[in-house]
């Protein structure tokens, strides 16, 4: 096929994707399909972690608790890790979006999601299991779902309809602690397969549907338009002009050497950078929480019913408590609403991790981990993204906030590496203490830190920046 007869299959199929932009129903049935892409992310994000002891008992035949099984453990986690070097060519993938338009990677992302999730439940290797966990690695952080709401959204409602969707996300999360009531028996460990299947079944349903369902974004479709609608020599001016502005952004252009030395040589950024790694260090308790409940199985204080109610209950809390802390952000400005919401992971962590040594009511726990991981990563997002970008002059905020990422990346290895060394010391059934010593006070320390070096940033003048 010809350039032009390519280009020509392209025209017709934008026409007719910018036609179905007009579609009576067609806003409303596209939010249902990207709140549904949602729920699978979500859902593939969060699967794994629901039956972590199961397992680990059926892929290493190993018997909690014990020392093997701690082994066992600890070595999962440690080759898994190399999952997250996919980090790496991600955004040279999530550039391709720009070239081939949106929804391909729509698709793309939800069906890698299902399949990432059925090499999971196949494998009988420990080896096709992690490749599993890569494949799911590698397209659960995509979140085309986002940039499809940004773009097909009217202006007025897009913070909204995010804040919605990601919210509905959130509380889907808890129908796995249903599937793990339903479908998972202790008994027969090999049982913790059967709460993937309605996510996978989902993930291709969706993924397929999105075919016939969803039409390419409309600022994709109207800049691919103008291009194949252009003449030979307003392309050639085209190009021209896109080069000039390419040369002139080159010029302008902060290298993440030159971000790391601004975050540095200020003292705002400093504390900002120094408050994300606590925080992203802290984090590690949020993989952890099956083994924590189990644990507490173990110590005599809770019973598989009440795990349940806990892996059911906390999702929804999540949800609502991660909508709640938008409003606070808007009403209190980002210093104080920083301090309620690190109170809210810290407070959280704290009561969860008593009700795993000492008898607690589980709708209690659920609520209080349910707040606490609200709190912790909204206060993340919240660092990296609006406080950063508001202490960042606009020639360099993109190159610092993504610098910052990398910082908050480094904190997550950390606490990688320490849950998997701590269960390999401690034993899987002393996590709720000694993860809760180890983050605690990393938590307790970066809120001293904002509440007495950052600087409140709400309603600052983005074109006008002054740091310190």
């Amino acid at each position: 096929m010809t350039k032009i007869e390519k280009e020509k299959r392209e025209l017709e199929r934008l026409e007719k994707a910018e036609a179905f932009h007009n579609h009576k129903h067609y806003f409303a049935i596209l939010i249902v399909v990207l709140s549904i892409v949602y729920i699978v992310d979500e859902l593939a994000s969060s699967v794994r972690s629901v039956v972590e002891v199961q397992t680990i008992r059926d892929l290493f035949n190993v018997v909690y608790p014990s020392t093997d099984y701690d082994k066992a453990t600890a070595t999962l986690g440690f080759v898994t890790m190399a999952g997250y070097l996919s980090y790496l060519i991600s955004p040279f993938y999530k550039s391709l979006a720009d070239r081939w338009g949106r929804k391909p990677f729509l698709i793309v992302n939800t069906l890698g999601m299902g399949v990432g999730m059925l090499l999971c439940i196949i494998s009988k290797s420990v080896a096709v299991y992690i490749i599993g966990t890569v494949v799911l690695t590698f397209f659960t952080p995509n979140d085309v779902q986002v940039i499809y709401i940004m773009e097909c959204a009217p202006k007025e409602h897009r913070a909204k309809l995010c804040s919605i969707t990601k919210g509905l996300a959130l509380i889907s999360v808890s129908s796995l602690g249903l599937f793990v009531k339903l479908f998972v028996n202790d008994a027969v460990p090999s049982t913790w397969r059967n709460v993937f299947i309605i996510p996978i079944i989902l993930a291709f349903v969706i993924g397929l549907a999105a075919i016939y369902f969803v039409s390419e974004t409309p600022v994709y479709t109207q800049r691919r338009l103008k291009y194949l609608r252009s003449s030979e020599e307003e392309r050639i001016e085209a190009i021209k002009e896109e080069r000039a502005a390419e040369e002139k952004e080159r010029e302008k252009a902060v290298s993440v050497w030159d971000a790391f030395r601004y975050i540095l040589g200020h003292k705002q950024t400093r504390a900002i950078a120094l408050v994300a790694l606590l925080m992203m260090f802290s984090t590690g308790y949020t993989g952890k929480y099956q083994p924590m409940l189990e644990a507490g199985k173990y110590n005599g204080v809770m019973t598989t019913d009440a795990i349940n109610v806990v892996l059911m209950f906390y999702p929804v809390i999540n949800g609502i408590f991660t909508i709640i802390g938008g409003f606070i952000t808007d009403a209190l400005g980002r210093k104080k609403s920083a301090l309620i919401l690190g109170l809210w992971a810290a407070l959280g962590l704290g009561v969860f991790a008593y009700g795993c040594l000492r008898p607690l009511n589980p709708w209690i726990m659920g609520l209080a981990y349910g707040v606490s991981i609200a709190g912790l990563w909204s206060i993340s997002d919240m660092i990296f993204f609006v406080i950063t970008s508001e202490s960042t002059p606009t020639q360099m905020r993109a190159s610092v906030v993504g610098s910052m990422q990398l910082i908050g990346m480094f904190g997550v290895g950390f606490n990688m590496v320490y849950n998997n060394v701590v269960t390999m010391i401690a034993g899987s059934t002393n996590l709720p203490v000694v993860l809760t010593v180890a983050y605690l006070p990393l938590m307790a320390i970066a809120l001293i830190v904002m509440m007495l070096r950052v600087k409140e940033t709400k309603g600052v003048d983005l074109e006008n920046v002054q740091v310190d």
